[in-house]
């Protein structure tokens, strides 16, 4: 199996406000000399207390962030998230993100097709033999079946779905462009329980027939123990376990115990 994502001694420091008019800020470690290496087709779940670093670290791993120090490649290539948008546009062609709050990431002023379509213009994606128009319309089409949206969501605007389907809207404009790698910075989170089951089923369902490489950051342990085959604990910007999702269920490090102990249970 070969390697979707390498990350190697990733740092990720942030100079805080001043505390006063000749003193400089301190700086705060989100990320601490983190090594990850993350399989192609495996799905792995970052989890980890509130401020642990998990989401500044998904966010470098995604390009989406500078790191401080350290290197990202993804299949062998440097991801430099400081490059010009051309010189990124591989590696945007090859990801897909979902964001935590359906109700924020979509433009409220766009229908639907518009707001799926993004990124195929952004990413200047052409299909040979056909018009540009009508090539995005049809990936825009498959996008939406694919994530069970009716076909007449393309003319209709986000604040006429409820929260799930926003997110599955969310989820159409990640993978219309035929990524290679998905991530989810906590994109159940803002959903109740039964919307939620459905989401993690439709995951499930896109990593199956698109053979797609997750990421997922999640404080919900569950989420992570349906959805995902490997688990990364994080605590004050470190990787302090890392393995298959199995250790979630007898788990040795501190951390990890106290975030399953954490997890509310029904008796």
């Amino acid at each position: 199996m070969t390697d979707a994502l390498t990350a190697v001694g990733l740092h990720r420091t942030y100079r805080l406000p001043r505390r006063g008019p000749f003193e400089p800020g301190p700086i705060r470690t989100a990320v601490d000399g983190v090594d990850l290496v993350v399989p192609a087709g495996s799905r792995l779940g970052i989890v980890g207390e509130s401020g642990s670093g998990k989401s500044t670290l998904v966010r470098l791993l995604a390009g989406l962030e500078a790191p401080t120090a350290g290197t990202v490649t993804a299949s062998g290539r440097p991801v430099v998230a400081s490059a010009s948008a051309a010189a990124m546009r591989w590696f945007r062609r090859e990801t897909g993100v979902v964001f935590q709050d359906p109700y924020a990431s979509l433009d409220p002023r766009m229908r639907v097709g518009q707001i799926v379509e993004e990124p195929l213009r952004a990413m200047r994606v052409r299909v040979s033999g056909a018009g540009a128009a009508s090539s995005h319309a049809a990936m825009v089409a498959s996008a939406l079946e694919r994530v069970d949206l009716p076909s007449d969501a393309v003319d209709r605007y986000p604040h006429e779905f409820s929260g799930g389907q926003r997110q599955r809207i969310a989820i159409a404009r990640a993978i219309v462009h035929g990524p290679r790698i998905l991530f989810g910075d906590e994109p159940m989170s803002a959903l109740d329980v039964v919307v939620r089951a459905r989401v993690i089923e439709l995951f499930q369902s896109l990593a199956s027939e698109l053979g797609l490489t997750i990421v997922l950051v999640s404080h919900d342990i569950g989420v992570v123990q349906r959805l995902c085959d490997t688990v990364a604990v994080m605590s004050a910007g470190r990787i302090v376990e890392h393995g298959p999702v199995s250790l979630l269920d007898a788990p040795t490090h501190p951390v990890t115990r106290a975030l399953v102990e954490a997890a509310p249970t029904l008796p």
